[in-house]
């Protein structure tokens, strides 16, 4: 979709950066860049080009930046397993978050983040602070789509990196039911019943995409699909629901309700946020941005400082 049709400038714009879905896609999309001292700073180049493109194309009026900590969240206490799959983050790439928080500081873009909760959850209780905010659109810039669970309408949307740093999407409500046949808020369903291998979510065994889709999209919530289960089960196989699947629907009710748990984005985190202290419109020390530009030698980004 045209970022020109959703994004309203005459409403305020509030832009949340997912640092770590940025840094993640950035470091796995470029090169392995290096710095006049031999630091690695591929994903640190790709993250601040992300952060000057916002800037110049979305015009914020308030910028803050979400982090996700090392510490366990309560999904990992909930399910040990969670994200165990996961390999240990490469060793280049610790030094080049930890200097992303020194780019935001020249930028003066506020941090948030809480022990026990990943930035997603961060960014749901920014959302939900903010529910009642008038003539303000929130745009959430990440290199995943786990946020496209917060989109609503047009005054929350995911400007999501599609290919490398430079490519990207702009998801309002329209294009999320576009791509999915569904809204965003039971994405966490979706995934509920599907699972998610890159978090280790089991979902339900045997039911992928298509059948999740199918689901999702002729009986809503994973909760509703239980309920129409007990009470019809010839409405499955008219929507071309096999008996077997219906067989491991019922099955695996815990393995569904769970995984959803595990999928949904939380929107209580203790944090407090104010868009008086995230307003930005400009207001950063260029004479150290050209410095920090120059030391880790992102010469081309300088010509790019608003």
């Amino acid at each position: 979709m045209s970022k020109e049709k959703s994004i309203k400038h005459q409403r305020r714009i509030l832009v949340l950066l997912d640092a770590h879905a940025i840094l993640h896609r950035a470091f796995h999309a470029l090169p392995s860049f290096t710095s006049p001292q031999g630091e690695p700073t591929g994903a640190l180049y790709g993250f601040t080009a992300v952060l000057l493109k916002i800037i110049r194309e979305l015009k914020p009026d308030y910028l803050a930046a979400c982090y996700d900590l090392p510490e366990p969240t309560f999904r990992h206490i909930a399910y040990e397993k969670y994200k165990i799959q996961r390999p240990k983050m490469a060793d280049e790439l610790v030094p080049q978050i930890e200097k992303s928080r020194e780019i935001l500081s020249v930028f003066k873009i506020p941090i948030f983040e809480h022990p026990g909760f990943e930035a997603d959850d961060i960014l749901g209780a920014i959302v939900d602070q903010l529910k009642n905010e008038q003539d303000l659109q929130i745009i959430i810039a990440s290199g995943d789509l786990d946020t496209l669970q917060l989109v609503k309408n047009d005054e929350v949307l995911v400007y999501t990196l599609r290919k490398g740093v430079q490519d990207v999407l702009l998801y309002n409500e329209a294009a999320v039911k576009e791509r999915f046949g569904f809204g965003p808020k039971l994405l966490p369903d979706f995934k509920g019943l599907r699972g998610d291998p890159s978090d280790n979510i089991i979902g339900v065994p045997g039911i992928g995409d298509k059948t999740a889709k199918v689901l999702v999209q002729r009986f809503g919530s994973i909760e509703n699909i239980y309920k129409a289960l007990k009470q019809d089960k010839l409405a499955f196989e008219k929507a071309g629901i096999k008996p077997r699947i219906i067989k491991i629907l019922e099955d695996h009710k815990e393995d569904a309700l769970f995984s959803k748990t595990l999928a949904e984005i939380r929107r209580d985190a203790p944090i407090a946020f104010s868009l008086e202290n995230a307003a930005w419109r400009g207001k950063f020390d260029a004479s150290k941005a050209k410095d920090i530009f120059q030391r880790l030698g992102f010469k081309t980004l300088i010509d790019r400082l608003p």
